[in-house]
């Protein structure tokens, strides 16, 4: 086989075309170089270039892994490509380069349908890296591969953490956001649970009043007029009536309605698989001198910094965390 077929194979084992691709960019400017020269149909020129620089690099200097990722995006075969990422995902696990690396191999992994394989490299992603900034891009390609491997609360759970973490990237949110419709169509999705849903949220709340005025009927009260089309359902005998305040919360004691719950506002670093990776997020940021709290929300450990009164004075300490710490930090509420 020529070498323009196999870069022709690359590129299709890697699915670039109709997909976000990982945000690394060489920023050696002869690392640039060689990557528009292969681009450009100057493939064997551009390997020559990357080989001799890679020689004349110390294995430990910062630089190596990036030529060696460099090099892997003009290998002139697939097999090559995945050879030289795997090597950086083994040898430099902790340098800048490793989560491009284990992306590329989920591509890769899902263009050849070794879905297995791709969510192996997912998991390593999010387990060694949750606040690299190709999460939200590591989503998309989790929500095609969980969903094909018939997995849909895993695929749900990446999609709901994805489009969270993605803000300026309206592209990246559209894709993440038409995968997801399939999330919005189960209704049992454990991802919209975990994403807190709010038009699922919404319907639980109109069940809970259905069910509060079936029980006071059943209890001799006047009931309310209805205000929906849904008839009530049957009377609960089990669960006591519960007295409803004009502002819609339960009357405390002595008729008197409880204070409304005041809104916290958090920043959320990191969303992981594994209470060890957790403890590592909240490590890093623990310096810094701030309230760190780690919650489990279903599956997953939500690394949490901070108590803000309101969300302009959250997003502002996101955009410093952002700063210090790196990934993708962005403002939650609690309530």
């Amino acid at each position: 086989m020529s070498g323009n077929r196999f870069l022709v194979a690359a590129a299709v084992a890697l699915g670039l075309a109709a997909a976000p691709a990982p945000a690394g960019a060489q920023t050696d400017p002869r690392l640039a170089a060689a990557v528009r020269a292969a681009q450009e149909g100057q493939g064997d020129s551009a390997r020559a270039g990357v080989e001799r620089l890679l020689a004349a690099t110390p294995t430990s200097d910062t630089l190596y892994p990036q030529i060696l990722y460099t090099q892997a995006m003009v290998a002139t075969s697939a097999g090559d490509m995945r050879r030289l990422l795997q090597r950086i995902t083994v040898e430099y696990a902790t340098s800048d380069w490793a989560d491009d690396a284990l992306l590329r191999l989920v591509q890769m992994d899902y263009a050849t349908r070794n879905l297995d394989g791709a969510a192996r490299n997912l998991e390593r992603l999010r387990l060694d890296f949750p606040a690299s900034p190709l999460m939200a891009q590591a989503a998309y390609w989790a929500g095609r591969t969980y969903f094909d491997n018939n997995q849909p609360q895993a695929a749900c759970r990446w999609l709901a953490d994805g489009m969270a973490q993605t803000r300026s990237d309206v592209e990246l949110q559209n894709q993440l956001g038409f995968l997801y419709q399939r999330c919005d169509l189960r209704p049992d999705s454990g991802a919209a649970a975990a994403a807190g849903d709010s038009a699922r949220r919404d319907s639980t709340g109109a069940l809970a009043a259905r069910d509060t005025t079936a029980r006071d009927t059943a209890a001799g009260a006047r009931p309310a007029p209805p205000t929906s089309s849904v008839a009530p359902g049957p009377p609960s005998p089990a669960a006591p009536p519960t007295a409803a305040t004009p502002s819609g919360g339960a009357a405390g004691p002595g008729g008197a309605a409880s204070a409304p719950a005041r809104t916290v506002y958090r920043v959320q670093i990191a969303a992981v698989g594994s209470k060890k990776a957790a403890d590592e997020a909240a490590k890093r940021a623990r310096p810094l001198g701030l309230t760190v709290m780690t919650t489990r929300q279903g599956s997953l450990y939500k690394v949490r910094i901070g108590e803000y009164a309101t969300r302009e004075a959250a997003q502002t300490a996101a955009s410093s965390l952002k700063a210090k710490l790196g990934g993708s930090p962005f403002v939650v509420s609690e309530p």
